[in-house]
């Protein structure tokens, strides 16, 4: 069953690509990874984004992504039926470990400029040497 929903995700991500190097040539972002990605869609796609959630800012390569239900004013408007991606500037600071933007960069007083993900694998370093 998974194998079957990799053609749409890819479709997906093509078309997220397409409204990321727009942005990039307007000079709105600079990379990828200074993104937030919105895509706004319905009926199986949504669902289908649903159930991928979490791993969407990793097939897009980008800092965040975010499900939205309305109609994103502004958005590009894609190839694929229903499909509205907006790119926004990500939240939050640039990690310097990951490069990813986030919200959570230096809530772990021990490492100030990384995200809670890096944090959580340089602990894990940490106890291995340890």
């Amino acid at each position: 069953k998974r194998m079957e929903n990799w053609p749409r995700l890819i479709a997906v991500r093509n078309e997220v690509l397409k409204a990321l190097e727009i942005s990039r040539q307007e000079k709105f972002i600079g990379g990828p990874l200074e993104a937030k990605v919105r895509l706004a869609t319905n009926g199986d796609l949504a669902q289908l984004l649903e159930d991928y959630r979490s791993l969407l800012p990793t097939l897009f390569i980008v800092s965040q992504v975010e499900l939205s239900a309305d109609s994103l004013t502004g958005a590009y408007v894609t190839q694929l039926p229903g499909l509205r991606v907006r790119i926004e500037k990500a939240a939050g600071r640039k990690c310097e470990r990951c490069w990813n933007y986030s919200e959570r960069v230096g809530e772990e007083a021990r490492y100030p400029t990384v995200c809670e993900r890096c944090s959580a694998a340089l602990r894990e370093i940490e106890a291995g040497a340890g």
